[in-house]
C-alpha cells in the first residue's frame, strides 16, 4: 500500500483511495504517473521473469561435467511458488517474460505501448526495430496496434483505409486478408534471397502449390480481354 506525501490519497491493490479533495491540478498532476505505471509495469514484471529463468531456474548440466559446472540453484518447486506469489495468471507472467526476453531494452520505444512491442516480438531483431521505428514516424500520432499487426502481416504499412471494412462488405468473405498474408509470408522467408536457395525441384513444387492462384490470374485476365 502506498500512500503519496501529502496524505490524500493511498494506492493499494484493491484500487485508488481518496482521502481528502484533491485540486484540479493535484489530480491531472496524477495522469503521467499512472500511465507510467501501466506502461512500465509489464516489462518491469517480464525483465523480472527473465533474470530468474536465467539465473535461478534449474538448468540440467552438461554430460560427463556434473561436478565441474555444478552450481547453487533454487530448487524448480520453490522457483515456481515465487511465480505464483505475484498472483498473476501463469499465461500472463509467460506473456511478459516472452516479450522481455524477445525484445531487448534498447530496442525498445517509449512512445508505444508494451502491446506494440508484443506484435514485433516474434520478428528477428533488425524486423522489430525497423517496425519500431515505423509505428512511430508518422507525426501526427502513433500507429495503433491492430494497425501495426495487419502491416507486419501484409508486409507493408497499410492506411487506416485499409483496415476498415465497409458496411457493404461485412460478413463477406475478402481476399485481401489472404493476399496480405501471403506477402508477409514471401517477405519472412526472404523473397528473392530465399529462391536463390532452393534446388529446382523446391521451385518446382513451390510452383505447383501456386497453381490455384495461377488459374484464378488466368480467368480474371480472360474476363478482361
Amino acid at each position: 500500500m502506498l500512500t503519496n506525501p501529502s496524505e490524500k490519497l493511498t494506492i493499494s491493490p484493491l484500487g485508488l483511495e481518496i482521502h481528502s479533495e484533491l485540486t484540479f491540478e493535484e489530480w491531472s498532476d496524477l495522469a503521467p504517473k499512472m500511465g507510467m505505471a501501466h506502461k512500465s509495469m509489464s516489462f518491469v514484471i517480464g525483465d523480472w521473469l527473465v533474470y530468474g529463468e536465467d539465473k535461478f531456474a534449474p538448468q540440467p548440466n552438461l554430460p560427463g561435467l556434473e561436478i565441474e559446472t555444478r552450481r547453487i540453484r533454487v530448487s524448480g518447486d520453490r522457483y515456481e511458488a515465487i511465480h505464483a506469489s505475484t498472483g498473476l495468471d501463469p499465461a500472463t507472467l509467460k506473456s511478459f517474460a516472452y516479450v522481455s526476453r524477445r525484445v531487448k531494452r534498447l530496442l525498445r520505444n517509449n512512445l508505444l505501448s508494451w502491446e506494440h512491442h508484443k506484435v514485433v516480438a516474434k520478428l528477428n531483431e533488425e524486423k522489430q526495430a525497423q517496425w519500431i521505428a515505423t509505428a512511430t514516424a508518422e507525426s501526427s500520432k502513433r500507429i495503433s496496434v491492430r494497425r501495426l499487426r495487419a502491416s507486419i502481416i501484409s508486409g507493408r504499412v497499410l492506411s487506416n483505409e485499409e483496415l476498415t471494412v465497409s458496411p457493404a462488405e461485412q460478413g463477406v468473405t475478402n481476399h485481401i486478408p489472404s493476399i496480405n498474408r501471403l506477402c508477409g509470408w514471401w517477405e519472412f522467408i526472404g523473397g528473392e534471397t530465399w529462391i536463390k536457395t532452393r534446388s529446382p525441384d523446391q521451385l518446382s513444387a513451390l510452383l505447383r502449390d501456386f497453381d490455384p492462384i495461377v488459374a484464378i490470374l488466368n480467368q480474371l485476365r480472360t474476363s478482361i480481354q
